[in-house]
């Protein structure tokens, strides 16, 4: 069976131009919506589970002072 055979999806990876094609810059980065709001959302979910760890923490160690 050759490539033929299988149409375009079997000559390979398809060309996505360039390999020196330019980056977008971090500062245009910086100014999509979309970036930031999902460093948003990653932060609440850090300072979430920072908060429950350090809670369960205080919750264990204060039921093992007060058995003791």
């Amino acid at each position: 069976m050759s490539a033929k055979d299988h149409g375009p999806e079997a000559d390979g990876p398809e060309d996505h131009g360039p390999a020196d094609a330019p980056r977008p810059s971090l500062r245009a980065a910086a100014r999509d919506r979309r970036v930031w709001a999902i460093l948003g959302v990653v932060a609440i979910l850090l300072v979430c589970c920072c908060a429950s760890a350090a809670g369960t923490l205080l919750a264990i160690s204060a039921g093992l002072f007060s058995t003791g």
